[in-house]
C-alpha cells in the first residue's frame, strides 16, 4: 500500500515537472498560454511549493469501503 509520505512526493514531483515540461515544449506560439498553464499549477500546490515553508497542513482521509 502506498503511503501518505510517497503520495505527497509523486505529487509534488508531478507538479514541479508539469510546469517545467510545459515551459520546456512550448513554441513561439504557444508560449504564454505554457506559462500561464504552469503558472496556475503553481498558484494551485504554492503552499507546498514555497522552501521557507517547513510545515504543511495536511488532511488525509482513509479510503472507506467495502471490506
Amino acid at each position: 500500500m502506498v503511503t501518505l509520505e510517497e503520495t505527497l512526493k509523486e505529487t509534488y514531483d508531478w507538479a514541479i515537472d508539469r510546469m517545467h515540461q510545459l515551459c520546456e515544449d512550448s513554441t513561439e506560439e504557444t508560449f504564454f498560454d505554457a506559462v500561464e498553464d504552469a503558472h496556475a499549477i503553481h498558484e494551485e500546490f504554492a503552499e507546498w511549493l514555497d522552501p521557507d515553508n517547513p510545515e504543511h497542513d495536511i488532511f488525509s482521509l482513509e479510503y472507506i469501503g467495502d471490506e
